[in-house]
């Protein structure tokens, strides 16, 4: 595939990509975000540089651009942090050397009342501990969807165990005595 050559009106914006990217570190803090934010940027300015109508405000078109791609880094990266610290709290089983004593003898036949795609995903992520990611790919559905429907199901899981194990299920069923029959 040949390359295209840059429009000419956009001169001004690459040769000054140094100081735009400075202008971005001191910002963001980081390099890597800051060549993310530039490049970004920078496809911006390819798309839409004919937006602009007067070269000698295309300079503070593209720091206005840049200015913009930073919040919306910075949304994007607490957004993702917020999920992360979400996900990670939701964790309830241990690893894999400490499943056989956490997981209740109960949980079982709970797991078989929910939804099929729910169990499915609990007991991959929650009992053969793969990744929602893992767990969603090999499902076919999108990471989104795996784990809003994981959050569900682990709901109406804790909710289920509540009400069949009471007081017991409080423990985080450690060494349960519950009856494994209903």
């Amino acid at each position: 595939m040949p390359e295209r050559p840059l429009p000419p009106a956009l001169d001004p914006i690459f040769s000054r990509r140094a100081e735009f990217r400075a202008f971005l570190v001191s910002r963001l803090g980081s390099e890597a975000d800051a060549d993310d934010v530039l490049q970004n940027g920078l496809i911006k300015a390819l798309r839409s540089a004919s937006e602009v109508k007067d070269e000698q405000k295309l300079t503070a078109w593209f720091y206005q651009v840049l200015r913009n791609a930073i919040v919306d880094h910075i949304r994007t990266r607490r957004a993702r942090e917020v999920r992360d610290d979400t996900w990670a709290t939701e964790q309830a089983i241990p690893g894999d050397e400490d499943i056989e004593k956490a997981a209740c003898r109960c949980i079982e036949p709970l797991i078989d009342e929910l939804k099929p795609r729910e169990a499915q995903l609990v007991r991959k992520v929650e009992l053969k501990n793969q990744t929602v990611a893992e767990a969603a790919q090999i499902s076919g559905i999108s990471l989104n969807n795996a784990s809003v429907t994981l959050h569900r199901a682990r709901k109406k899981l804790r909710e289920r165990l509540e009400a069949f194990c009471g007081e017991c299920a409080g423990g985080a069923c450690l060494d349960c005595d519950c009856a494994p029959e209903r």
